[in-house]
């Protein structure tokens, strides 16, 4: 999917706002497992509009770019030295004040666990949305299979996490009811064949 598509279609937004981030990130996805690499970043990138949808107070784009292109990265960020330095060094070339790249840093180590803003609850819930539905479903069973589980185990861990996870956005919350239907009624029906 070209970079371009990819940003949010939010018109004060400038095309391809979201290309300096991603360009600078996805190298560091590369040697990253199925479930985090590259393609993930770029799934949650191209969710971001459709979670934006109803989100009060409207999420600023600069964030909402660097949370989605980083969101893999928080811990490299936390503890490598030089890596965190390029990072800043790449948000002075983008015009982030010092404040802002510090705000930024919080919110990255923050919104998978403890959302709050608007731009780590939309990113958040882009993450997330991937444990529902036929997608989720794939993910646990190629995951299960990669960790030697049974059918049966795999069904236990994946339903006992299907429900865990609060959904935070309008959209995220209008998805994730659909996407746990549907994988209720997948496991439910592969159990009575099993």
């Amino acid at each position: 999917m070209p970079l371009g598509r990819l940003q949010c279609q939010n018109p004060s937004v400038p095309v391809n706002a979201v290309a300096p981030y991603l360009e600078f990130a996805l190298p560091f996805y590369e040697t990253r497992d199925s479930a985090h690499n590259a393609a993930h970043i770029r799934r949650i990138v191209g969710r971001l509009d459709d979670l934006s949808d109803g989100v009060d107070p409207a999420p600023r784009a600069a964030f909402l770019h660097f949370l989605a292109s980083f969101h893999g990265l928080a811990s490299r960020v936390a503890h490598d030295r030089e890596f965190d330095q390029q990072v800043r060094e790449l948000l002075a070339e983008l015009d982030w004040t010092e404040p802002e790249i510090d705000e930024a840093y919080v919110l990255l180590e923050r919104h998978c666990v403890d959302p709050q803003t608007s731009e780590e609850c939309i990113v958040h819930d882009a993450n997330y949305i991937e444990v529902l539905g036929a997608f989720g479903v794939a993910k646990a069973f190629t995951k299960g299979g990669a960790e030697r589980q049974s059918y049966e185990q795999t069904m236990e861990i994946f339903r006992r996490n299907l429900h865990r996870v609060e959904f935070k956005t309008p959209r995220g919350q209008a998805i994730a009811a659909e996407g746990r239907s549907y994988a209720d009624g997948f496991l439910d029906r592969l159990r009575g064949e099993l």
